[in-house]
């Protein structure tokens, strides 16, 4: 699963093509699904005790990251990715942004090579926490989850999209068969029950976890530590 997305080549197109044939399956857009995310982050920035922090996991090259830095909401912004070549093209793009300073990138923003399901952070250290485009992508589900939990203080929250397992029937059709790259390279959600029940098992409370579709196939996982 993960040689796909380590790849320099997919990290290239990541933002060339790739990242834009999302919206096929329902996904609103990176500037529209920045404001959703921002909207739902804003309570739990607006209690932190002292300078709050957001984790943008599974970065790729920085799309989310870099709007996160730019809205001059948060005290810290990491971007984290298991792909060091994800991280490599994140940093270019990062560079060669004019609204992003040098001073800014100092003081506002990391970039961190890491394994979700072994995050590298404290316990209750984290505000906000993101993942666009990327639960699919991970191979230690409930690992991640519980990982995720782990790391977010009381009352912070996690922001997340993802597909439906029909979407991937689409792709695999098109490549001509189970055995074409999509099959090998993510995970599958046949339902939003399966997400629900995934968060909860990672130790979000039912009552906050929240999962909506966006038709076709798109999801927005929104959950409450």
């Amino acid at each position: 699963m993960r040689d796909l997305f380590t790849s320099p080549s997919v990290s290239f197109a990541y933002e060339r093509g790739w990242r834009q044939g999302f919206a096929a399956a329902g996904f609103p857009g990176p500037d529209k699904e920045a404001e959703f995310a921002m909207d739902y982050f804003a309570p739990a920035i607006a209690k932190a005790e002292g300078s709050n922090v957001l984790v943008d996991m599974s970065c790729a090259t920085g799309l989310f990251t870099r709007r996160f830095t730019k809205s001059g909401k948060y005290d810290r912004v990491l971007g984290c990715d298991y792909s060091a070549s994800m991280l490599q093209e994140a940093r270019r793009r990062i560079k060669a942004d004019p609204s992003l300073s040098p001073e800014r990138r100092q003081s506002q923003l990391d970039l961190v090579r890491c394994d979700v399901g072994r995050i590298p952070m404290k316990s209750e250290s984290v505000d906000a926490f993101h993942a666009g485009a990327a639960m699919h992508c991970w191979p230690e589900l409930p690992k991640a989850a519980s990982e995720i939990y782990r790391v977010l203080k009381p009352g912070g929250r996690y922001f997340a999209t993802t597909f439906l397992s029909s979407y991937f029937g689409t792709l695999q059709s098109a490549e001509g068969g189970a055995t074409g790259p999509s099959r090998q390279a993510f995970q599958y959600f046949a339902s939003t029950q399966m997400l629900r029940e995934l968060m909860e098992e990672g130790g979000f409370s039912r009552e906050k976890i929240s999962v909506e579709v966006i038709e076709p196939s798109a999801v927005i996982i929104r959950c409450e530590k």
